[in-house]
């Protein structure tokens, strides 16, 4: 993927490799939460269009750049898997611009392995290939107040959220992530997140969190606790996804077809996956800015 400058690199000067995942899908409404609405070939009129993965980190990265203009000479988007530039790739392509300090800014929602794990070794490789160069690694975004407001606004785009059901039970929300094995991340911090959406939200809604494979807590035991424990008499999904992709489309779609079989009293609904949005964009530009100040 092709850096995005802010204006030709100076020696010594600051860039920014902002390190997101990749993916090797692209998307179209049949791969995002509005294809679960869809009344036949009509999409519902509060599809926001997400962009695929490509598109949706290029315009992140841009974004990015905008905002740390005079903190950083350049920003380039680099992917962990399937999308080139490769991580140290990237650094390479600023170190020849005359670039000497890199901050190593990951875009990633979670703390699962490709934030803890991987990010160690990620860091080895660049530093084996880009001797010459200062890498700072910075926080990834983690569980962040902006973050919990754009999860209420993709809550809000649905019809169900403007006019509940004239129910006097609470509304459910399962707010989902991509999976990642529960030794890699124990989804304290999506606890936390999910505690400041229920907060925010009020009292007619209850949350509980949950992962889309391969770790607890699942969607299951998720749906369970708002139908069982909390007594809720609806249940809108947000995913806690970038874009459309494999992950909404079999994990999550899939499980919430499963749920609603299982619950057939309870009406369902799946809001929109984050997309590119300003506020996640200034947490990883504030994550930025504390990495340069920190050394």
């Amino acid at each position: 993927m092709a850096a995005e400058s802010l204006e030709n690199g100076t020696s010594g000067g600051w860039g920014v490799v902002l390190l997101c995942h990749g993916s090797q899908r692209g998307a179209s409404r049949d791969e995002c939460s509005c294809a679960w609405a869809a009344d036949g070939a009509r999409f519902p009129a509060w599809c926001l269009g997400c962009p695929n993965t490509p598109v949706g980190l290029r315009q992140a990265g841009e974004r990015l750049a905008e905002s740390l203009a005079g903190d950083a000479e350049q920003v380039i988007v680099s992917c962990l898997e399937f999308l080139p530039p490769h991580p140290p790739e990237a650094v390479s392509i600023l170190a020849e611009s005359g670039v000497s300090r890199v901050v190593i800014a990951p875009y990633l929602l979670g703390n699962g392995k490709h934030a803890t794990l991987e990010m160690d070794e990620v860091l080895e490789e660049i530093a084996a290939e880009t001797p010459g160069v200062e890498l700072r690694l910075a926080q990834g975004l983690g569980a962040d107040i902006r973050i919990a407001d754009l999860v209420q606004d993709r809550i809000a785009t649905l019809p169900e959220y403007v006019t509940p059901p004239d129910d006097s039970r609470p509304t459910g929300i399962i707010l989902v992530k991509a999976g990642t094995q529960t030794r890699y991340d124990d989804c304290l911090w999506l606890k936390e997140l999910g505690s400041w959406v229920e907060r925010d939200l009020g009292e007619k809604y209850a949350v509980s969190v949950a992962q889309s494979h391969y770790g607890d807590p699942t969607m299951e035991s998720a749906a369970a606790e708002l139908v069982d424990q909390r007594g809720v008499g609806s249940i809108i999904c947000a995913p806690y996804l970038f874009f459309p992709g494999l992950i909404l489309q079999r994990n999550v779609l899939g499980t919430m077809n499963k749920l609603q079989q299982a619950y057939p009293d309870i009406p369902m609904s799946v809001a929109p996956p984050l997309g590119v949005d300003d506020r996640l964009v200034q947490v990883a530009s504030d994550r930025v800015r504390e990495a340069q100040a920190a050394g």
